[in-house]
C-alpha cells in the first residue's frame, strides 16, 4: 500500500510538472505571438482607410492631402466636425490672399469627432510633409475629455502605450486593439484588392487640394451633411437645451469632484505636444470655438488655450437659426460669416510670422 502511495504521489507531481511546463510553453508562445503582432510593418495609409465606410472616412483624404499632395500650406485648420462644417477654407484663402495681395493656400483637416491625441498625429505629419505651414488654428470644443477613434487606428504602438492613463477611458482599449489592428494591416498590405483598400496614392480618386466641406457632401451612408441645411428654430433650441443638459449631467456624475488638469489629462498633454511642435518650427497657433445655438453654450477655457495662442469665439452667431444645421453646426451661411471673422482675426497674426 505504501508503494502505492508512493508512486500515486510521483504521478500527481509528474502531472503538476507537466500541467506547468505547459502553461509555460502557451504562455511564451502567446507572448512571442503578441511580439510579432506588434512588430509587424504596419501601413499608415491603409490605417487611414480603416474609417471608409463611416462618418470619418475623410480621414483618407487627410492622410492623402499631406503625405501626397506638393500644393503648399500656409494655414492648416484642425478639428472636430463643428471646424469642418463652420470655416471654408477655399473662402479663407481667398480673403487672405486678397489681404496679402498673393495666393494664400488655407487646408481644413478637420475630422468629425473630438480628441486632440488624434490632432497631434495630425500635427506631426503636417509639420514633416509641409515644413512652409506657418499659422496652425485648432478647434476650442470645450472640455474635451476623449480620445479620438482614429488614434487607435493610426498612432504607432509606442504612440498608444505611451498615452495618458489618467482619466482616459479608452487606454485600455486602445492597447488591446493594437494586436488585432496591426494584423489586419499586416494583412491588408498582402491582399488589397481582396480587402478593397489601396496601397498606393491613386491620383483619379482624389477629392483634391482645396476640398471645401462646408458645401455639403454625402456620407457612405448617403445621409446629407453640411451646405444648405438648416432647422426649424424650436427644434433647435430644444436640441441645444438637451445637448447642454446630457453633457452638464455626465460631468456632473462622473468627474465634476477632481481638478480641472485631471479632467482634460488627454486634451492637456497634447496640447502641450502641439504647442511645443508648432515652437520648434516657428509656427503660429489659433484657436476656434464655434459656439452652438442658444444663449447657452458648453463650458470653455480660455485662459487656458490663451498661453499657446489668442482663443477666438464668434458669439454673433449664436442667436440666428438661418446659421445652423443642427444645434452644434454651422450651414454653409454660417460658415461664411464664421471664416469672415475668423480671416479678419487670423490676418493680424499671419503678418507677424512671415506669411
Amino acid at each position: 500500500m505504501g508503494g502505492l502511495a508512493l508512486a500515486s504521489g510521483q504521478q500527481d507531481r509528474d502531472d503538476a510538472v507537466g500541467h506547468g511546463r505547459y502553461a509555460l510553453g502557451m504562455a511564451v508562445g502567446f507572448l512571442g505571438l503578441l511580439l510579432v503582432l506588434l512588430c509587424l510593418p504596419f501601413d499608415r495609409y491603409l490605417a487611414s482607410q480603416r474609417a471608409a465606410d463611416s462618418e470619418m472616412f475623410h480621414a483618407r483624404w487627410i492622410y492623402e492631402r499631406l503625405h501626397f499632395d506638393p500644393t503648399p500650406v500656409d494655414v492648416a485648420i484642425i478639428g472636430s466636425s463643428r471646424v469642418e462644417a463652420g470655416i471654408s477654407s477655399d473662402l479663407m484663402a481667398r480673403i487672405l490672399s486678397a489681404k496679402f495681395h498673393r495666393q494664400i493656400h488655407v487646408v481644413n483637416l478637420a475630422l468629425v469627432k473630438p480628441g486632440r491625441d488624434y490632432h497631434d498625429l495630425l500635427v506631426r505629419d503636417l509639420l514633416a510633409t509641409h515644413p512652409e505651414v506657418r499659422m496652425i488654428i485648432l478647434s476650442d470644443d470645450g472640455f474635451m475629455i476623449d480620445t479620438h477613434p482614429m488614434f487607435q487606428e493610426m498612432a504607432s504602438v509606442a504612440q498608444i502605450a505611451s498615452a495618458p492613463i489618467l482619466i482616459n477611458k479608452s487606454y485600455f482599449a486602445n492597447l488591446l486593439a493594437v494586436p488585432y489592428r496591426n494584423l489586419l494591416n499586416g494583412a491588408q498590405q498582402l491582399l488589397p484588392g481582396w480587402f478593397g483598400v489601396d496601397t498606393v496614392f491613386r491620383p483619379d480618386n482624389y477629392l483634391g487640394s482645396d476640398l471645401d466641406r462646408t458645401l455639403g457632401y454625402r456620407l457612405p451612408s448617403g445621409h446629407k451633411r453640411n451646405g444648405e441645411l438648416v432647422m426649424p428654430p424650436k427644434q433647435l433650441l430644444a436640441r441645444a437645451q438637451a445637448t447642454i443638459a446630457e453633457r452638464g449631467k455626465f460631468r456632473l456624475l462622473h468627474m465634476s469632484i477632481l481638478p480641472e488638469a485631471w479632467q482634460l489629462s488627454i486634451d492637456h498633454t497634447y496640447m502641450e505636444s502641439i504647442a511645443g511642435l508648432a515652437r520648434d518650427h516657428h509656427v503660429a497657433l489659433a484657436f476656434i470655438g464655434l459656439p452652438m445655438f442658444g444663449p447657452r453654450d458648453e463650458p470653455r477655457n480660455p485662459a487656458y488655450f490663451s498661453r499657446f495662442g489668442p482663443d477666438f469665439l464668434p458669439v454673433h452667431l449664436r442667436n440666428d437659426p438661418r446659421f445652423y444645421q443642427d444645434e452644434v453646426h454651422l450651414n454653409r451661411a454660417g460658415a461664411i460669416a464664421a471664416t469672415q471673422y475668423l480671416a479678419d482675426k487670423v490676418a493680424p497674426l499671419l503678418s507677424r510670422v512671415g506669411v
